[in-house]
């Protein structure tokens, strides 16, 4: 298993595009890829349960990847973040 975590730095917080980006490439590989947000676990694939965890500006995400490319999707995700987010 990877773990990523990350602090958001985009002024607008885990808006509508990056939810996009990172379910897109989430669904790129076949590791489960989940996104935990003060407690809560969401699914990386699914844009909407991404933007559901109202993510703002500072705040901290955790990535957890497990399968088989973990570590070519845990890579891809955190490009993905530090590159939009």
């Amino acid at each position: 298993m990877q773990t990523r975590s990350f602090i958001v730095k985009a002024a607008q917080g885990l808006h509508a595009r990056p939810c996009a980006n990172l379910a897109a490439t989430a669904r790129n590989f076949e590791s489960s890829i989940t996104m935990s947000f003060q407690g809560k676990d969401y699914d990386a694939s699914n844009p909407i349960a991404l933007m559901s965890a109202s993510v703002s500006c500072n705040d901290e995400i955790i990535f957890r990847i497990s399968g088989n490319d973990e570590c070519e999707a845990a890579d891809a995700i955190q490009n993905v973040v530090e590159n939009e987010l």
